[in-house]
């Protein structure tokens, strides 16, 4: 254990709390976490840490520790806003914000990255390289990533490592979970537009029902999974939303359909895009109907870079102790906006566990009841922090 990282979190652990707790109050959506950057701002002037005045998105923030020798960069990234949710924790911290909570544990994030800031500025490290903390907003909506991106952020400041971290209900607090490889799925999103020839319910033979002909495709869909993927892969294809007619007595022109395709190993993508684009032809073909296919790309799997995950591992067990780290069997089919700064350095997300005796601390997370254990501040401020100083030093 590094003896002087944890003396510095035993002694700013209540103030990181209290600003989880502020933050917790007063959640934001994604792009327009005004208030939340300004509560970041201020912190990081409180600990003498200067905000990049290059960062050019509206909300979010970013800052560089600089070492006095030169050496590689390093990215730690949280992200920042809310869900649009009602809260329903029953905490007496809990949102102010009607119809806005922070059931994804981004505030504690925020506030595990900021108690890492002032650590490493207190221990003046580190002394070789940089450690640029980047604060991020809509992780939520998808869009934060590409919006760093797209500004230049990583261009003028290109990290040689990315690291981050996500809360994680089914593991323990004080713990934390690594993977080699794929982490979390990538997310498309699947437009399907089926047009028929509308008529009288009473007459079905003198129209061409899209009714029918999406539900054939809805079921032929799923067989995707069981029939054209190893069995030791993880698709997921969800029709999420369905739009047909007005009148229960008529057959409509069209029917409208949504949903979200999940896969784990990103060079599947192609093969499942394929397959959906072929079946969806052919169903509508089969029944006299023709089909209209938008297979929208979003975010990329994420996938562990095993060095960086090595570095994590090395960090986690030193400063928290080997059995709080825990390798996790499978990835998640969920999708972080994290993962596209992967595809332009290497790098990893941890998991920091939020589970206690609590029945609520290990509800799924995006649940409005969800209460997560606040020792995953300073856990994650841990590795982090760790993590840092090795790889630099």
């Amino acid at each position: 254990m590094n003896q002087p990282i944890q003396d510095l979190l035993d002694r700013y652990k209540g103030d990181a709390i209290s600003l989880r707790r502020k933050l917790h109050q007063s959640p934001e959506l994604s792009m327009q976490e005004t208030n939340t950057t300004r509560v970041i701002r201020e912190t990081l002037e409180q600990y003498g840490i200067r905000c990049m005045e290059d960062y050019s998105l509206p909300t979010g923030a970013a800052a560089i520790l600089e070492g006095k020798e030169p050496g590689k960069t390093l990215l730690l990234r949280a992200d920042i806003d809310a869900l649009p949710m009602e809260e329903k924790s029953a905490l007496p911290f809990a949102s102010q914000h009607s119809g806005v909570c922070h059931s994804c544990g981004h505030d504690i994030h925020t506030s595990a990255l900021l108690l890492c800031a002032r650590i490493l500025s207190t221990l003046e490290q580190p002394r070789r390289g940089r450690v640029i903390l980047l604060f991020q907003p809509a992780e939520e909506t998808g869009q934060g990533s590409k919006a760093v991106i797209d500004s230049g952020l990583l261009e003028r400041y290109p990290p040689d490592l990315v690291l981050g971290a996500h809360c994680w209900p089914d593991l323990p607090a004080g713990s934390v979970g690594l993977r080699v490889g794929s982490f979390m799925a990538a997310s498309d999103t699947l437009h399907i537009r089926v047009k028929g020839k509308g008529g009288h319910g009473a007459h079905p033979h003198k129209s061409i029902d899209p009714v029918v002909t999406a539900a054939y495709i809805i079921t032929q869909l799923q067989s995707i999974v069981s029939r054209s993927i190893d069995p030791l892969e993880s698709v997921v294809i969800t029709i999420g939303t369905l739009s047909a007619g007005t009148v229960n007595n008529v057959i409509p022109d069209e029917v409208q359909m949504g949903g979200t395709v999940r896969i784990a190993n990103g060079h599947m993508q192609p093969l499942v895009e394929e397959r959906i684009r072929t079946i969806c032809h052919s169903c509508a073909q089969a029944m006299g109907a023709e089909c209209e296919v938008d297979y929208v790309h979003g975010m990329p799997a994420l996938d562990c870079d095993a060095q960086a995950v090595s570095i994590l591992e090395r960090a986690a067990k030193a400063q928290l102790g080997e059995k709080r780290v825990a390798f996790l069997p499978r990835p998640s089919m969920g999708s972080e906006d994290f993962a596209r700064y992967l595809t332009l350095a290497p790098g990893a997300m941890f998991r920091i566990g939020t589970a206690n005796q609590s029945d609520q601390s290990r509800l799924p997370l995006h649940n409005a009841h969800i209460i997560f254990d606040e020792e995953a501040i300073t856990t994650g401020a841990a590795l982090f922090c760790r993590a840092a100083m090795d790889y630099l030093n």
